[in-house]
């Protein structure tokens, strides 16, 4: 990695702030830019709004240094400060005395801050970049919409900032097997269609130069009372719209089964299977019928936050599932992959009279159901297995997988699905490793996002990019393909009784990864949160695609470890406001960068003809917290702060693993070897020239490609990030690594090789490894790829040996 294309030295120049620590002594009087290019305002309610960068008397805000890190943000024209308002509001408020008021400032991306509040910890953001929208205090700083800059002028040129960072391909994040779509509702409303139209639709959904999309969830309807006792008659219809009432099979229990009633949604599901036999599909349940709930109404019980099926018909309910599973593969031969009986369970807005079918289970009722359910579809003869429990947040659903884990309940399982409608990378990365644990599979099961126009398809395409990288789901699916009423929710909005419909900004915003990152890719590392890239099965192809949620934008993407077959056969693609999947020339490849200029608010793919370099000197590493893939451990040259440190790729961020007895010792350009410190109360972790007993560490992979950096001479502990906390300047200490938690994951690193040209060295240990564990298999490199057999074939770098399908070791040279 050339250290001159991997640095970024970026200053507020209109402020005189540096980028990587904001210094601001005295009260300053600033425009407080969002990456909309519009800016702060105090509104009439007194509350923190957005204000157009055209407007007439645009408001400055003071921004005071409070000695400790801290600073105000006030009102050029009063003695008002912005506050924090309860749990996720702001406001303006007279004094400047409490925690509410005070606002760090941190590096972002590019020339861009997170302003995050000393009261909750969260940061300043928006959920839209229109002019008006509200500023909120409860963001976690991951989305463009919670960056801001300072600037001396309201209207003039916004930054643009150039965004260096590595693709490393030895570290395969996971095997991707496709993205998806739901069925529910609008194949029940489309399959009523004609035959051309259908066919239309679901070549733009299913074709590879369409959303190319293989996996597809079908809805078992529970169905409503005919007669409507409990409920108003068409409830739903004044929420998701009738579209959301699905029939049930049955009208009552002992009923026959009417399988002609999903005869719409059946038709979509058969289109599918026609033009994408390799299709996947996962029957899923959001209430069980009627007649089996307490309060006789599919949307939940009259309190949501109950359950709604009645114990008695546990029994009932899992034979209409595995029934309806059974029809399908019987009559259609389509057997589902997975079957999947709650939806959101555990969440309270399931109730009766709602606007679709829900139902309430709290996860031991979760269990208790899986339990009986697992039971008649064993004795069904089908090979669909279970998945669960499909909750609303990243959150939730890492509770769930622990209570279903406490509960001994994972063997019933075949798969956990979760929704990221909500929740934290933080979140994600534990959900990822909690799953890789058990070696369950994980699908994101459904997402979608508000917003307005093209900077909502963005936002939730970074939501995309969020859940790739550090949720790592095996498939990725979408909640609708198409709606009637908005632009956010779809790729095609149409209207259902008129039969029309057209291909909306979103299609082509999806399509720039879908279409892209295939089937069978494996998405590998980038140390930036705004890309995604990936390699094909035969290594000769990288794609990566970038994002701009805000202004203009450029990539710089070090590309060391490929080289480039054909520069003139890399083909790029855009859309922005206004391309949809244009041919686009605005990136050039020199001395193996690869530079994209991006326009506001655009994403653009790049598919690149490549090879996978043999490295030949993996002998530095970055080496980088799973929390957080844009920051790296650095030690300073007096060895005094280890922390974590946006990465530069400088002096001390660049590390040395030297053979130490039985483990490695750390040490970066500086010099500075990695040291740990025991006391009776307290641990730390520092840096120092001279060599001491302390410096010697062993590195074990917990989830590949993670690992943990373990003291040799304090046993269990470990190089641990500070209270979970991602932040730049977040100090690295030492703590115990206990597995048993479930969040150890701050304690995880990922060593990422930087090519330096040196010759390569013997590898001296794999013998005595093979000669410990028994006869290996075969030694691997991180790709998964057959090096060798033998010491004198294998050049230096981290190498896995295998013996039965099993790593035994991992060796670091």
């Amino acid at each position: 990695m050339r250290k001159c294309f991997f640095c970024l030295y970026l200053c507020l120049m209109a402020v005189g702030v540096c980028k990587a620590q904001p210094q601001i002594t005295e009260p300053t009087q600033v425009f407080l830019m969002h990456s909309s290019g519009n800016h702060l305002k105090k509104g009439n309610d007194n509350g923190g709004y957005l204000e157009s960068a055209t407007a007439a008397n645009p408001q400055k805000m003071t921004l005071s240094p409070d000695g400790e890190g801290y600073y105000t943000i006030q009102t050029s024209s009063g003695n008002q400060y912005l506050s924090k308002l309860n749990a996720w509001n702001t406001t303006f408020v007279s004094e400047a005395t409490s925690d509410d008021t005070k606002f760090s400032l941190e590096p972002a991306l590019g020339s861009y801050l997170l302003l995050r509040c000393k009261g909750n910890g969260l940061c300043l953001g928006t959920d839209s970049n229109d002019p008006e929208q509200k500023v909120y205090s409860d963001k976690n700083g991951s989305d463009m919409k919670h960056y801001w800059f300072l600037s001396d002028k309201v209207n003039g040129t916004l930054p643009v900032d150039t965004l260096s960072y590595l693709v490393s391909p030895s570290l395969v994040r996971q095997h991707f097997d496709g993205w998806g779509v739901s069925l529910c509702w609008w194949a029940n409303m489309c399959g009523h269609w004609s035959d051309a139209k259908i066919d239309e639709i679901i070549t733009w959904l299913v074709s590879p130069t369409g959303l190319n999309y293989t996996h597809f969830r079908y809805n078992i309807g529970g169905g409503d009372d005919p007669e409507n006792k409990n409920c108003t008659p068409h409830h739903m219809g004044g929420g998701k719209g009738l579209r959301a009432e699905m029939e049930g099979f049955k009208d009552f229990s002992g009923d026959e089964y009417h399988w002609d009633r999903d005869a719409a949604q059946r038709k979509i599901l058969l289109k599918i299977h026609e033009k994408r036999p390799d299709a996947v599909f996962e029957a899923f349940s959001n209430s069980c019928p009627y007649y089996m709930t307490y309060s006789g109404c599919v949307s939940g019980n009259a309190d949501g936050g109950k359950d709604n099926l009645r114990p008695e018909y546990y029994e009932e309910f899992a034979h209409y599932l595995v029934d309806v599973c059974k029809h399908y593969k019987d009559t259609y031969g389509i057997e589902f992959k997975t079957l999947e009986p709650f939806n959101e369970s555990v969440t309270n807005f399931w109730f009766a009279n709602g606007v679709q079918e829900g139902c309430h289970f709290d996860y031991q009722s979760q269990i208790a159901f899986v339990k009986v359910l697992k039971t008649i579809l064993k004795e069904s003869g089908l090979n669909t297995v279970i998945s669960a429990s499909d909750e609303t947040n990243i959150g939730l659903a890492v509770e769930g997988f622990r209570q279903f884990r406490q509960a001994k309940a994972l063997p019933l399982i075949g798969q956990w699905n979760t929704h990221t409608y909500s929740g934290s990378n933080v979140d994600r990365v534990r959900m990822a490793f909690l799953a890789h644990q058990e070696n369950i599979p994980l699908w994101m099961s459904e997402v979608g996002s508000g917003g307005n126009g093209i900077g909502g398809n963005l936002s939730l395409t970074q939501k995309l990019f969020d859940d790739m990288r550090y949720l790592q789901p095996e498939t990725w699916i979408d909640w609708q393909y198409m709606e009637e009423a908005n632009d956010q929710w779809c790729t095609i909005r149409g209207n259902f009784s008129q039969q029309t419909y057209a291909k909306v900004k979103n299609f082509y915003i999806r399509q720039q990864v879908s279409r892209f990152i295939k089937r069978g890719y494996d998405i590998i590392t980038t140390l930036n949160n705004q890309s995604l890239a990936a390699v094909n099965p035969d290594r000769d192809t990288l794609v990566v695609v970038v994002l701009n949620e805000g202004s203009p934008i450029v990539h710089q993407i070090d590309l060391e470890h490929f080289d480039i077959t054909s520069k003139t056969a890399i083909r790029a693609y855009r859309t922005s406001q206004s391309e949809n999947l244009a041919i686009t020339r605005d990136y050039n490849i020199k001395d193996n960068v690869l530079t994209v200029k991006l326009p506001a608010q655009s994403i653009t793919t790049l598919i690149i003809p490549t090879k996978v370099k043999e490295t030949t000197s993996d002998n530095e590493y970055l080496i980088v917290p799973r929390l957080e893939m844009t920051r790296a451990l650095t030690a300073t040259e007096d060895g005094k702060t280890i922390a974590i440190q946006n990465i530069n790729g400088g002096d001390g961020q660049r590390w040395k693993l030297i053979k130490n007895g039985n483990g490695y010792s750390l040490e970066n350009r500086y010099g500075m070897r990695l040291t740990s410190h025991r006391a009776a109360s307290s641990s730390s972790l520092t840096a120092q020239k001279a060599t001491s007993g302390e410096q010697q560490f062993k590195i074990e992979t917990v989830d590949f490609p993670y690992c943990k950096i373990e003291s040799s001479r304090y046993a269990n502990y470990v190089v641990d990030l500070s209270n979970a906390n991602t932040a730049p300047g977040t100090t690295a200490c030492m703590w115990q690594y206990t597995a048993d938690t479930d969040m150890p994951t701050h304690r995880q690193w990922m060593l990422v090789p930087i090519l330096t040209g040196e010759d390569p060295v013997p590898v001296d240990d794999i013998e005595k490894v093979t000669a410990e564990s028994g006869v290996a298999d075969g030694i691997y490199d991180l790709q998964g790829r057959p090096v060798g057999t033998a010491q004198q074939t294998l050049k230096p770098g981290i190498y896995v040996v295998r013996r039965n399908g099993t790593t035994i070791k991992e060796l670091v040279k």
